[in-house]
This record gives structure tokens, C-alpha cells and sequence, in this order.
């Protein structure tokens, strides 16, 4: 039976997660509204691209399946008797809960278990790919800022900032991730002290010996992270992995501009354009980052797109958004229907 402090946190997370939906829900309703009131639709129709939208369309299952992919290629490079199709299961499904909030982490590393990864390695692969996304992030936001700044002089004022500061947030994140696996002993110092304070404020830590435990987790942790730094090709495999996911997921807005039959905007600056979008809408910490996300895209994209900028965030909403829900209810009720029928069939 579930503790009243779950069920609270539980019920917590339910209600950020529907009134963030519901933001969302709100903001694009108000878009197509607006769509549909300023621009003449059956013009706009006769001027799209319909290849270059489908490719925008595919975008987002091409990086979740690339996703999937790092996952089984860690999983497999570690000696774990990694399931691809479980793989597949923490990338789409375990999107679909990080759109909804808090949840989508836990989540995740519960799929990545069941996928054949033990406990300890799908902490050590979790937090590598983290690594990964975030150097990711820090190197096209940096050529990003290049771009504007120095080689177009363009004035992004407190985008910059923002910008800056997430940077620097990333880069500490991966110095913490990376002094583990050089130097462990302060971080597990640190974690020590941690489990100690909850030994003595909760009563699932108070149990005798379960700090010991917690602190060899920890320590088989820290040579997993060690091993796997060591492992060139699989941490080369992950990088190229996740600069492709990255391209393919901020290659959206892309494929859009050119689907609404637009022109002068070179692939690079949109790309790169995309990734400032990207980063600073991660402020916000609502699910699917609304509000911040199309603040973002109105900021930045607003010169590309000009007067097609409402349509454009209404259809990358879509795909980056509503799309990433659909791929994950499907996936999540076509595993279902196949472990039923794969039940039904044992019987």
C-alpha cells in the first residue's frame, strides 16, 4: 500500500502535469485561431510542400528511433542481454512521460532495466548519454552563438544570458559526471553524507545496513562510469549517435520552412537557430516546456519566418509536441496488444 506522502507526490505530479497540458492546449488552440483568421488558408494550402513536410513529420520518429538505438549499442557494448524492442520501449515510451513532467526519468530507467540492462549499468548508460546530450547541447549552442554574434553581428540580448547561464549549468553537470570517473572520492563523500542525513529523517533509509548497501551501489556505480570511459568506440558510437538525434530533432522547423514554400533562410542558420530555441525553452520547466517554447520559437524564428511564424509554431508544436505523445501512446498499446498475444498464445 502506497504511503500518503506517494500518493501526495503522486497526485502532485498529475496535477503539473494536466495543467501544464492544458497551457499547452490553450496556446495552440489560440495559434490556429489565429491562423485561421489572419491567413488565406487556401493560399496557403496551394504554396506547401507536402515532401518537405512529411520530412518534417518524420524528424521526430527518426531521432527517437536513433535514441532507441544508442541505448541497445551502450547496453550491448556493456555485456547487458539488452532487448532491442525494450529498447525502443525506454526511448518512445520514456518520451512520451518527459512530456508529461516529472515522471519521464524514473520512467525511463525503469524501461531501460526491463530492457535486460542490470540496475547499476542503467545508471552508469544513463548518465554517459546524459554526458552526451549535454556536450551535444554545448557544442551547437556555442557554433550557434558564433554564427549570430561574431559572423552576422546579430543582437540577441538577453537570449545570450540565458543562453550563457544554461551553458554553464551544462558544463558543471558534465564536470560532476566526469570527476567520478576520475576522482570519485569527494562525490562519494558527498553521498555518504547524503545517505547518512536520510538514515536519520526517514524511515526506509533508518533500516540497519542500508546505507552500507546504497554506498556499494554507489561504488560499483563509479567503476561501471570508470569502465565505460574507458570503452573508445562505444563512447565514440554514442557521441556520433547523439550529434545525429540532436540534427534530426532540430531539424524540424527546417523541413517546415521549406514545406510552407519558403526561401532565402540558408539550412545552417535555421538549424543552428533551432538549438538557441531549444536550449533557452528549457527554462521553463512546465511539461513540453510550453510557453517558453513558443516564446522562444517567437523570438528567434520570428525573422525567418515572417508572416508565415504563426502557421510554422503551430505545425512544430505539432511535431515537436503532440507528435512525441501520439509515437508513445502508440508504441506503448501495440507492445501491449503483442505481449497479450504473445500470452494468450503460450497458454
Amino acid at each position: 500500500m502506497l504511503s500518503t506522502e506517494k500518493r501526495k507526490k503522486g497526485r502532485l505530479n498529475r496535477i503539473f502535469s494536466i495543467a501544464g497540458l492544458a497551457v499547452g492546449a490553450a496556446i495552440l488552440v489560440g495559434l490556429i485561431v489565429y491562423v485561421g483568421r489572419t491567413m488565406d488558408i487556401a493560399a496557403l494550402i496551394a504554396s506547401v510542400r507536402p515532401l518537405w513536410l512529411a520530412a518534417a513529420a518524420l524528424c521526430i520518429p527518426v531521432s527517437e528511433s536513433i535514441d532507441a538505438l544508442i541505448f541497445y549499442g551502450m547496453g550491448k557494448g556493456t555485456g547487458c542481454p539488452v532487448r532491442l524492442a525494450g529498447c525502443f520501449d525506454a526511448a518512445y515510451i520514456g518520451e512520451f512521460y518527459y512530456k508529461l513532467g516529472p515522471a519521464g526519468a524514473p520512467v525511463q530507467l525503469k524501461l531501460m532495466y526491463d530492457a535486460g540492462m542490470s540496475a547499476t549499468y542503467t545508471a552508469s548508460i544513463f548518465t554517459w548519454k546524459m554526458v552526451a546530450n549535454t556536450v551535444g547541447y554545448t557544442v551547437y549552442a556555442v557554433a550557434a552563438l558564433i554564427y549570430k554574434l561574431v559572423l552576422h553581428g546579430e543582437n540577441i540580448g538577453a537570449a545570450l544570458v540565458g543562453t550563457g547561464v544554461l551553458l554553464t549549468l551544462y558544463v558543471v553537470l558534465c564536470g560532476l559526471a566526469l570527476l567520478m570517473t576520475v576522482h570519485p572520492q569527494p562525490v562519494m563523500r558527498l553521498i555518504r553524507r547524503i545517505l547518512v542525513w536520510m538514515s536519520r529523517h526517514t524511515k526506509v533509509m533508518a533500516k540497519p545496513g542500508r546505507v552500507d548497501t546504497g554506498m556499494k551501489k554507489v561504488e560499483e556505480f563509479c567503476v561501471q562510469l570508470k569502465a565505460l570511459r574507458g570503452n573508445h568506440r562505444l563512447l565514440v558510437g554514442l557521441y556520433v549517435g547523439m550529434f545525429l538525434e540532436l540534427t534530426a530533432l532540430f531539424a524540424v522547423p527546417l523541413f517546415l520552412y521549406f514545406g510552407l514554400g519558403l526561401s532565402g533562410t540558408s539550412w545552417v542558420d535555421l538549424l543552428l537557430t533551432q538549438c538557441l530555441v531549444m536550449v533557452i525553452s528549457r527554462i521553463v520547466l512546465l511539461p513540453g516546456n510550453v510557453g517558453g517554447a513558443e516564446g522562444c520559437f517567437y523570438l528567434f524564428m520570428g525573422p525567418i519566418f515572417g508572416e508565415h511564424l504563426a502557421v510554422g509554431m503551430v505545425l512544430w508544436r505539432i511535431a515537436a509536441f503532440l507528435e512525441v505523445m501520439l509515437l508513445g501512446g502508440v508504441w506503448s498499446v501495440l507492445r501491449f496488444a503483442w505481449r497479450t498475444a504473445r500470452s494468450g498464445h503460450r497458454r
